[in-house]
């Protein structure tokens, strides 16, 4: 992942990045869009994963801190 410092240049491309795990299985996507990013965690919760959103700022946020995902991409 980038370092937070190259994601406060101009023109820079945000990442959320969708952690998730299930038994054994352990699967990471990237998405450009908060939103996509928490529509993508609600639907693995949905199947039974274990799941968190490192956010461009390199924070960990669990499913309950997901609102505030919302507050950072607004102020981005």
């Amino acid at each position: 992942m980038a370092s937070s410092r190259s994601q406060d240049l101009p023109g820079s491309i945000v990442t959320f990045i969708v952690n998730a795990s299930r038994s054994e299985d352990v699967t990471t996507t990237v998405r450009l869009s908060v939103a996509v990013a928490i529509a993508k965690a609600d639907a693995l919760l949905d199947q039974g994963w274990q799941v968190f959103i490192t956010g461009p700022d390199g924070r960990r946020y669990d499913p309950p801190e997901f609102d505030h995902l919302l507050k950072l991409d607004s102020a981005l």
